[in-house]
């Protein structure tokens, strides 16, 4: 088994209750740049750029050896976990998931590009489907239904499913690799894990490592309690902490509600100020290289929302996160933070608004 090691930030989207990688159905998470453990390297700056549409990270990794070292680095995809709905309101998640188009044949379904020095590689791929007893059946799913199947863990509410027939249930049964739920529905029980990899040798002195891919969404309303007030976003009920939203920032919020519910008045439509949210979130990165980071510049961008078969986006009217590097407004929706010496605490999770 190859042993990476953490070297940049996971980076996933996301209205979950929980804030971790693997606990919340409605949340993946997709992996930062990882090299094998080698004191020899370190992080002498880190660019991280967000926005709904593109996240985009540039290293500048540093050897001190005074010769080449070289190194495998990898990417890990976003795990798609075996109760992630697909982008059905089931009796068990309410929330749904803006999750690849299943007819998709290729495993990079982000759009994951690595540059080294400005030259573009091509990775080799690992794909996984790792059962709840620890085997890995990814072989024989692509026996049964090629690569779409492989990525098709997860829960569904449709039970006469025209790509899941008669005879594909039964192959999946013989692999323990189905499981029937009550009303007809089923569950797709294994975790689809896809790494990118690549050798990669760094010169004495700086080599620049830069990555890009498009974040997988989720999305949930954003509004009011009638209960007690208080902010909510998805899942999270105390939505005002888990973003640092101001007082200021919660008028906001009551002002956008009011007009979007105007709004839909005068369409007809149902009566609610609620606003649509959607959440990039964002791991702390994982401490393996020699020291801090030499300097961490950090880049949140409102861009509009984009289309996809399960929203039909839209312009960004409002954001907030919580910062871990002071912050300067550059334009309407744009902020940048710079830190030195920047060792991460905590995670970052970015709550975008539009109506």
């Amino acid at each position: 088994m190859r042993r990476y090691l953490l070297a940049g930030l996971i980076v996933g989207a996301a209205l979950s209750g929980q804030a971790t990688a693997n606990d919340s159905a409605s949340e993946l998470a997709a992996g930062g740049i990882v090299l094998v453990k080698n004191d020899n390297i370190a992080m002498q700056r880190e660019d991280l750029t967000l926005s709904p549409a593109e996240v985009r990270v540039r290293y500048e990794m540093r050897n001190d050896s005074g010769k080449p070292v070289t190194l495998r680095v990898a990417f890990p995809m976003p795990e798609i976990p075996a109760w992630t709905p697909d982008g059905f309101h089931t009796a068990t998640n309410p929330r749904p998931i803006m999750l690849p188009d299943r007819e998709v044949r290729s495993p990079n379904f982000i759009g994951f590009h690595v540059w080294a020095d400005g030259r573009e590689l091509t990775p080799e791929v690992e794909i996984r489907a790792i059962l709840p007893d620890g085997r890995d059946i990814a072989a024989g799913l692509q026996e049964i239904g090629g690569l779409a199947l492989v990525l098709r863990s997860g829960l569904y509410a449709l039970p006469d499913d025209p790509q899941l027939d008669a005879e594909t249930r039964r192959r999946l049964r013989a692999l323990g690799a189905i499981e029937e739920l009550p009303d007809r529905a089923y569950r797709l029980p294994w975790t689809t894990r896809i790494t990118f990899h690549w050798m990669q040798t760094f010169a004495p002195g700086v080599t620049i490592v830069e990555h890009s891919y498009r974040p997988i969404l989720g999305f949930g309303y954003v509004g009011f309690s009638q209960r007690d007030g208080s902010l909510f976003a998805g899942p999270d009920e105390n939505a005002a902490s888990v973003f640092c939203i101001d007082a200021a920032g919660r008028q906001t919020l009551r002002s956008l509600g009011e007009r979007a519910r105007a709004q839909r008045l005068a369409k007809g439509e149902p009566e609610f100020s609620d606003l649509l949210g959607y959440t990039l979130y964002v791991l702390q990165t994982a401490r393996n290289w020699r020291g801090p980071i030499g300097t961490f510049h950090l880049t949140v961008k409102g861009d509009p929302i984009p289309a996809s078969h399960w929203t039909s986006g839209g312009p960004t009217v409002a954001m907030y996160f919580c910062s871990p590097a002071p912050l300067t407004q550059t334009a309407p929706l744009l902020t940048e933070g710079e830190v030195r010496n920047f060792v991460p605490t905590s995670d970052l999770r970015i709550l975008l608004v539009r109506e």
